[in-house]
């Protein structure tokens, strides 16, 4: 059974294809009950983070100690893609990024056997280096607060540490529930410096000393009594009061009591951050979902759990801050309406069409039997219900009925010549069968590259390519074997009848003959020869075309371009409106770009009808070269020509659109939830923090769209707060940040800015410069000078580079002679400092044993005390003989400053300057004026700038794209070949694909968005449908040409009996994207670009297909009828009738006889 016959067979066995169906429908509906939903589809981003801490070190020593030789020994590991690093106070993390595909779990152990081997040479006062692979599942699912009325802080703390976190992490798909806020219960050893001068002791003695008594050690086994019993040596206090009264050896055989010379205490951990929420503090907790999870039914889950939580614990209340689901529900709720409403306007559209409730019916079964069968492919794939597959979904959603239209409107024209409803089904089935499988394949062919894309973009497109693919083989399958088998036996014909006629199919036919129309041509050349020597006229020829169209081209580029510069249109609107965001300013900006496109167009068509003119100069007289000119020139008289030429004024106008608007990579999307980012100077205390960040608290409970604040008060980091906007708020978020940051960035004393969404790489801005090089000094001037240009733009606000500020320093210098005659060391002056003022590194401090767990013992001076420089001066050093001086005498003790951070990439030394964006600027208009800026077109010698974060996927993006749109073309390419069995008319169809973007592109520029993800997508979708369109049109004339009909008289059946299945296929998918692109519930900043994208393609490129296509086809058709024989004539040795010639004087082959002759069986 051929591929063609398989609608036929339908018909004849249609049980076998309905229990097929049936059986894909209920899967469908179970894998899509089971399928998780999220925000983003589960991305493999291989990457490592190494954190090592050396408590109290500066940047400087982290970078020379630490991070050099952890980037040395981690750069030799095979597949790492880029090393960055930051060192800072106490702590060093470097960011280890592998390439995609590189298994995870192995990269981990490659690293971890790389610190292994560096890790002798790292100084001894670090913490044991921390490996672990970096989860890009996503953002934490949910913020959650805690308050308890019968409960301290501390205990607050462990009962979420040991109940809430346990109950949670229990759930199916709960990876992390990470507390901040709130302290760690410890016993704090609180040093009396004087006692401590008085009796020689220093703090690392008391630690020593407490560490090595206050534990419970396993002491051996002994057999007593005939039973083996094991000897334990108890040694830990079981109270602070009884930890206090331990003897501390001084040396000499002398000791002291702890209490003596501290004073103890059963406390918590020294705050160093708050979280309060309406101005009352609580503890709170991040909850984050494992990869494979749904975030809806994690979330849903958690809360569940909490509210059991609480109904047992009366006094705990937990406050529901903030949550991503809010989001992921919506998208989720909007998508598939979207998909419903598309379906049912496509329905309502072959309604209209047809005037037939039957065929209306068949063609609506598509949508469902297509779709929902997707859900199992896609659960089997892997794929859950992120925004991506859904958009496909959306997509898809009139090409899931465009088959099916295809088919049904066949079935019915051959109703409407007389046939039985059984028999036009076969008949229209047969006829039209290859053309919508091939334009299946198009479409497949073009998104099946974009699913198979490498890199992070590529991980984003693959849910959605293979969606695409799916969903389109699925309608394929329907349109072939239910579409034909529900017509045969459910249509009902109403004999003999009109069918695609009327005023509007009247008129199209009237300009496709005039589009068609060669009599200005024929009567140019009435009188003239042909060319005698077609080896100069072909030539002559090709290098007219080609000079019109380069003129035509430079002109409207050359001309846009110093129009443009003028500015004529934002001069316009400045004197219109003073404020350029305004909607007057960029509605005026936007009238008169839209008349200076149409002048350089005019002006760009003028130009080439000039040159053409000066080409037919000569053509006057009645010699041979102006004889053989009039004969050239009398083809661009040829209608045809003049359809080509639109075809070329298209695709120049969309590559002039495409570079006027902005890209980024992926939109900015209306979130209910915001985060404001307070960078304090270096140095400032807790206290001090808090005050700024409570007063930026109330400045942002003032705007009505704010619901809730939660603040998060940190001490040598920055501070947040975030923010949860009400569900009925008047301005979006977008609107929100923008209009507030240049009011929070006036707050004294303090950065204040919001937190990107795009994450910023790094600067955590909306825009990200990384400058690199081997100099800081160079490196840091090239940066100051960056932002000084960067301060004259005005689309972007507050340019600063990231961790700029130095930090105030104690430096404590030794005294070598001094210290060298004591036996004072440089490790012991840092030892002896490091335990007064911060206490030991956790793997070295003393322990206190509690019943189910061990908390730490801190030893080190009062807060008090170490606000006082005269106990810095005056803090026991500990001798060699066992005795003590004071750290003055050993050492000189001075005032400096150092950096805050100090980041490195692949090596370098790096220097992040970020930006915000100014209210109503897109990002890739910023973006184009940064990249202008002569500071980086002239970098100095060794300072490299290197795109990073969403810049550099953006950049892949675009890459990979271009390759799969090539992969696509040559795919659809082949597709048609295989179909038409010709080369000619594949590449009409071919350059038909230049007239899809237009239309979508034009809408983008005009309605001011970007070019990102969404357009793209749009862009895909348009490239496999302007094919169907062509296809539908060329194999209709193709097959009648082949049946002895005159090229003309076939084109034009073509137009007339496929313009109306085109026509309402195009209207059916414009209607389907109607909801996509109004997106009147969620968010629509992915949606809608889309939409407007398919729209305005769909519609314009409908249009000049239906114009261009039938004279292109019938161009390439008369010269393939005149090249192709005679490049057959004179390179092929094939001549017609040799398959079948009979062979003079050949003899049998050896062992077989004549015919005839063969012995009897």
């Amino acid at each position: 059974m051929a591929l063609r016959d398989i609608s036929a067979w339908s018909i004849r066995n249609p049980v076998i294809p309905l229990v097929f169906f049936t059986g894909l429908l209920f899967a469908g509906i179970v894998s899509f009950l089971r399928m998780d939903v999220t925000n983003n589809p589960d991305i493999d981003f291989p990457a490592v983070m190494v954190t090592i801490a050396q408590p109290g070190a500066s940047p400087t020593e982290i970078e020379n100690q630490i991070t050099q030789r952890v980037e040395s020994a981690l750069r030799s590991i095979a597949g790492v893609n880029s090393l960055q690093s930051t060192a800072r106070e106490g702590s060093s993390m470097t960011f280890v990024e592998f390439e995609i595909g590189t298994n995870l779990i192995e990269a981990v152990n490659e690293v971890e056997t790389a610190i292994d081997g560096v890790r002798g040479s790292l100084p001894d006062g670090i913490l044991e280096p921390q490996v672990r692979k970096v989860n890009v599942v996503g953002e934490p699912i949910g913020y959650v607060a805690v308050e308890a009325n019968d409960m301290t802080l501390e205990q607050l703390s462990w009962f979420i540490d040991d109940t809430v976190a346990k109950r949670l992490l229990k759930i199916e798909g709960m990876a992390e529930v990470n507390r901040f806020g709130g302290v760690d219960r410890q016993i704090e050893v609180i040093l009396d410096p004087a006692r401590m001068q008085s009796f020689g002791v220093t703090a690392s003695q008391i630690n020593a000393a407490l560490r090595q008594s206050n534990l419970d050690a396993a002491g051996g086994l002994a057999e007593v009594g005939g039973t083996r019993q094991s000897l334990r040596v108890l040694g830990n206090s079981d109270t602070a009061y009884a930890l206090s009264q331990t003897q501390v050896q001084l040396g000499g055989g002398r000791t002291v009591r702890l209490a003596d010379i501290a004073r103890v205490r059963d406390g918590y951990s020294e705050r160093t951050s708050i979280s309060e929420v309406n101005g009352k503090e609580v503890v709170n907790f991040a909850m984050s979902r494992a990869r494979g999870a749904s975030d809806l039914t994690v979330y849903d889950a958690a809360l569940a759990e909490m509210d059991e939580i609480e109904a047992e614990n009366p006094g705990v209340k937990f406050i529901k801050l903030s949550t991503n689901t809010t989001y992921t529900r919506s998208q989720y709720k909007s998508s598939m309406w979207a998909l419903v409403e598309g379906a049912v306007l496509a329905v309502v559209v072959v309604f209209i069409f047809l005037r037939d409730w039957r065929a209306t019916f068949i063609s609506a079964v598509a949508i469902p039997l297509s779709a929902i069968p997707t859900f199992w492919f896609m659960d089997l794939l892997g794929f859950n219900l992120n925004f991506l597959s859904l958009l496909a979904l959306a997509l898809v959603a009139g090409v899931l009925v465009d088959d099916a239209i295809v088919e049904i409107e066949n079935i019915v024209r051959h109703m409407r010549m007389g046939k039985s409803a059984y028999q036009a089904s076969i008949d229209a089935a047969d006829e039209i069968g290859l053309p919508v499988v091939a334009t299946s394949f198009c479409i497949v062919a073009v998104f099946l590259p974009v699913g198979l894309m490498p890199g992070v973009s590529g991980q984003f497109f693959q849910n959605f390519g293979i969606t695409v693919v799916v969903a389109v083989l699925m309608s394929l399958a329907v349109a072939r074997m239910i579409t034909p088998l529900m017509a045969a036996y459910f249509l009902k014909s109403k004999g003999i009848a009109e069918h695609g006629e009327g005023p509007a199919i009247n008129a199209y036919m009237r300009v496709l003959a005039w589009t068609l129309d060669s009599g200005k041509m024929a009567a140019r050349r009435a009188g003239l020869a042909g060319p005698r020597r077609r080896y100069l006229y072909v030539p002559a020829l090709l290098l007219t075309v080609i000079a019109l169209l380069a003129v035509s081209g430079i002109t409207m580029f050359v001309s846009f371009t110093q129009l443009f510069e003028l500015g004529i249109p934002k001069q316009i609107a400045a004197a219109v409106a003073s404020d350029s965001n305004s909607f007057i300013s960029k509605l005026v900006v936007k009238v008169f770009e839209v008349v200076l496109v149409l002048a350089v167009s005019l002006l760009s068509l003028a130009a080439a009808v000039l040159a053409f003119k000066v080409i037919e100069l000569p053509a006057r007289g009645d010699s041979g070269f102006a004889r053989a000119n009039r004969w050239m020139t009398a083809r661009f008289y040829d209608h045809r020509v003049w359809m080509i030429g639109m075809g070329w004024f298209s695709l120049i106008v969309t590559i002039l659109l495409f570079g006027q608007i902005p890209a980024e990579f992926q939109p900015v999307v209306d979130d209910e939830n915001s985060q404001v980012e307070i960078e304090m100077v270096p140095g400032t205390t807790l206290a001090q923090t808090k005050r700024v960040v409570n007063s930026v608290a109330d400045r942002l409970r003032q705007e009505p769209e704010v619901e809730r604040l939660l603040e998060r008060i940190r001490l040598g980091e920055s501070s947040s707060i975030f923010v949860k906007l009400r569900e009925d708020r008047a301005r979006s978020s977008i609107t929100f940040e923008r209009e507030l940051a240049p009011v929070l960035a006036r707050i004294p004393d303090a950065r204040v800015r919001f937190q990107s969404q795009r994450g910023g790489f790094g600067s955590g801005r909306d825009m990200t410069v990384m400058l690199a090089g081997s100099d800081p000094d160079l490196l840091d001037k090239t940066a100051a000078q960056l932002v000084e240009q960067m301060k004259g733009l005005r689309t972007i606000v507050a340019p600063r580079i990231s961790a700029d500020l130095n930090r105030p320093e104690i430096i404590i210098t030794p005294r070598d002679k001094i210290a060298a005659e004591l036996g004072v060391t440089t490790a012991a002056l840092s030892q002896t400092i490091r335990i007064a003022t911060l206490g030991e590194i956790e793997q070295n401090a003393a322990r206190f044993s509690l019943s189910d767990r061990q908390i730490p013992i801190v030893v080190r001076l009062s807060e008090e005390a170490r606000t006082d420089f005269r106990t810095i001066e005056n803090l026991p050093v500990p001798l060699a003989n066992g005795g003590s001086v004071p750290l003055s005498r050993v050492a000189d003790i001075t005032f400096g400053s150092g950096p805050t951070a100090i980041q490195r990439y692949n090596q370098n030394r790096r220097v992040l300057v970020g930006a915000d964006l100014a209210a109503g600027v897109l990002k890739g208009e910023a973006q184009a004026q940064i990249d202008a800026l002569p500071v980086l077109k002239n970098l100095p010698v060794g300072v490299i700038r290197d795109v990073v974060g969403e810049e550099e996927w953006q950049q892949e993006l675009i890459q990979n794209l271009i390759i799969a749109i090539i992969a696509g073309v040559l795919l659809v390419f082949a597709v048609l070949v295989l179909l038409y069995k010709r080369l000619m008319s594949p590449l009409v169809n071919m350059t038909s694909l230049a007239l899809a973007p237009l239309g979508g592109i034009l809408l983008i520029w005009l309605a001011g968005q970007p070019q990102s993800m969404p357009v793209y997508i749009g862009i895909l979708l348009l490239l496999g449908i302007v094919s169907k369109n062509s296809i539908l049109l060329i194999d209709f004339a193709i097959e009648e040409m082949n049946k002895g009909v005159g090229k003309l008289d076939a084109i034009m059946d073509a137009g007339h009996k496929r313009a109306q299945p085109i026509v309402m296929t195009t209207v059916a998918m414009t209607a389907g994207m109607v909801p996509v692109a109004l997106s009147l519930s969620g968010d629509g900043a992915f949606r809608q670009p889309m939409g407007m994208v398919v729209i305005g393609g769909l519609i314009l490129s409908t249009l000049l297909t239906l114009l261009i296509v039938p004279a292109g086809f019938s161009l390439a058709d008369g010269v393939e009828k005149r090249v192709g024989p005679w490049l057959r004539a004179r390179l092929l040795t094939y001549k017609p009738g040799d398959d079948d010639r009979p062979v003079e004087g050949a003899y049998p082959a050896p062992g077989r006889l004549p015919p005839g002759t063969e012995p009897a069986e």
